[in-house]
């Protein structure tokens, strides 16, 4: 065979290949390695993070996520439903590699984990009777009966102001049911207050009809004498080499998610037309 039959013969191969590559794209990508990534759910506040009938997990963060998650080629998210504690320690030993539940940051949470970029701008409120007249703030809590679940970050509020406040502390009764049955246990007098996002009071107020309940708005101020968060929520990571790659990656997704508007756009969905995406 002469130099240029071979070169003609190879050229056609080439050729070839390249057409059955163009003909079936699916099996280059079917060599990109698509990494699993595990994230822990709640499943409650609602909604931020809930269960529908049908087993399907739905919810702010978890829409989030969704939008961020196909931004991102290298990765496959799939969602784990467990209580606070399951999560926190799923993230801890690595089952988890993201919890999602509308987590607040903290002092103690930041020595085990990494937070991303913020993804929800809020405002923390006291929920009581509009009778009472005996809160007015966080201040007046002393001695007063609340619920709440272990774990979050108002549960850390909550137990922080008890340290301060030793021989005056708030009576708190533990609970996993869902956040909209501990408001509806204010409205009915069960307990005396209740510390809430405004966005979640405000879609309770309105889906159960409630019109007895006032919201006292708590200043970042007073916040800040209890916890060394603000008013934003996030996404939680292992403290690893591996979590740290994973929220950069998911940092960057997520600012593409805000700039482009459709954090926005599930923000409006789940809290009747108000945005309360960070603006990147």
């Amino acid at each position: 065979m002469t130099t240029k039959t071979t070169l003609l013969t190879l050229s056609t191969i080439a050729l070839l290949a390249l057409a059955a590559i163009s003909a079936h794209p699916q099996a280059v990508a079917a060599k990109t390695k698509v990494e699993t990534i595990t994230v822990g759910t709640g499943g409650m506040p609602k909604p931020f993070t809930y269960e529908t009938a049908d087993g399907k997990l739905k919810g702010y963060d978890i829409d989030t996520l969704r939008a961020i998650d196909k931004k991102l080629p290298q990765y496959q998210f799939k969602y784990t439903k467990t209580d606070i504690p399951g999560v926190l320690g799923g993230v801890d030993s690595g089952r988890y590699q993201i919890g999602a539940n509308n987590f607040g940051y903290n002092k103690e949470r930041a020595e085990k984990y990494y937070f991303s970029k913020p993804i929800f701008l809020d405002q923390t409120v006291i929920v009581v009777r509009k009778n009472n007249t005996s809160i007015k703030s966080i201040a007046d809590i002393g001695g007063k009966t609340t619920v709440e679940q272990a774990g979050v970050n108002y549960d850390l509020i909550l137990k922080n102001f008890n340290k301060k406040h030793t021989s005056n502390q708030a009576k708190i009764t533990y609970s996993s049911e869902d956040v909209s049955k501990s408001v509806q246990d204010i409205s009915t007098g069960k307990y005396q207050f209740f510390l809430l996002d405004r966005p979640l009071y405000n879609s309770y107020i309105k889906t159960f009809k409630i019109t007895n309940l006032k919201a006292i708005p708590v200043s970042t101020a007073e916040l800040s004498k209890y916890t060394e968060g603000t008013s934003r929520s996030y996404f939680l990571f292992q403290k690893s080499a591996s979590g740290k790659k994973l929220k950069k990656a998911i940092d960057k997704a997520l600012v593409a998610v805000q700039k482009d508007g459709e954090q926005t756009a599930i923000s409006k969905k789940y809290f009747d037309g108000n945005d309360y995406a960070p603006k990147p």
